[in-house]
Order: structure tokens, then sequence, then C-alpha cells
């Protein structure tokens, strides 16, 4: 009888223990500043995310010099450039859920949409070098194969449009929250 009431007052006290720490957490993440999340917003996700533009120019201008071959470059397209930008979608929307103040999370949903136009565009792109490898051998397109490949060039550069308003409006909340500090 000792025992059980022991080990029910344990229990209680473990139950009590947790729900203390959890709520804890909670409400001290729930009263972060804005400008104490942007900080670490920007050390977590936009620092990370500046280094890897530099590594991405790289992959971009390796890609460029290489554009004369077809095969090389859909294979660095498809198997070293895309995955690097899915790592770096990552980045910002492994950060998501533990954004608190609603002008970090609308930044980070941004960042997202810039980053998952860039993949859009990138897996465009490897389509059209996909089309050129399959026709590098062949004397003449057919018409559908051409227009498969305007289509595609097409929505790329709609997309590349939408990457540009996109990264607008992200350096205007960037901005927007560098001037409130």
């Amino acid at each position: 009888m000792k025992r059980s009431i022991f080990m029910f007052f344990l229990v209680l006290l473990l139950a009590l223990f947790l729900a203390a720490c959890n709520s804890g957490n909670g409400a001290e993440s729930q009263n972060i500043s804005v400008e104490k999340e942007f900080e670490e917003y920007r050390k977590n996700v936009l620092e990370p995310l500046d280094e890897r533009s530099f590594e991405f120019a790289e992959m971009f201008n390796h890609s460029a010099s290489i554009i004369e071959q077809p095969e090389e470059s859909h294979r660095y397209m498809e198997e070293e450039v895309i995955p690097f930008m899915e790592e770096t979608r990552k980045i910002a929307t492994d950060a998501h859920d533990g954004l608190v103040n609603e002008e970090i999370k609308k930044l980070n949903e941004t960042t997202i949409k810039y980053l998952d136009l860039t993949v859009d565009s990138l897996q465009k792109s490897a389509e059209l070098s996909a089309i050129e490898v399959a026709t590098a051998d062949v004397d003449t397109v057919t018409e559908e194969t051409y227009q498969k490949a305007v289509k595609i060039h097409e929505e790329n550069m709609e997309l590349q449009e939408k990457i540009e308003r996109t990264g607008a409006e992200m350096d205007r909340q960037i901005d927007a929250l560098v001037n409130e500090q």
C-alpha cells in the first residue's frame, strides 16, 4: 500500500514537472521580442542562406562553363545543383515551426516561396537540358519537341519573374525588420 502511494506520488510529481517545463518553454518562446527573434533568424537562417548563395553562384558559373557539354551539364544540374538548392530550402522550412512572431513567420514564408520558385526554375532548366541531351545526335528536331522546349522555356521565364518579385518582397520585409530595430 505504501509503495503504491509512493509510486502514485512520483508519477504525479513527474507529470507536474513535465507540464511545468512545457508551459515554461512555451511561454518563454511566445514572449520573444521581434527584434530578438529576427536576430536569431538572421543568424540561423539568413546568414546560412547568404553563404550558400555564394556557393550557388559558383555552381551556376560552373554550369555555364559546361553548357557546351549537354550530358555533363544535365548531370551536374540533376545531381549537384538541384539537390544543393533543396538542402538550402530545408534550412528555411526547418526553421518555420519554431518561429513565434508573425513578422518573422511572414518573412520565412516569403523566403520559402523564393527558394521553392528557385528549385522549380532549376527543374525547368533540367527539363530543357534533358531535351537538349535527347536531341544532341539528331539532325532535325520534331515540331512536338520544339514546342515542348518553347513551353518549358516560357514557364521558366514566368518563374524567373516570380523569383524577382518574391526576392524584392523578401528584401522589403527584411528592410522593414531592420528599420524597426
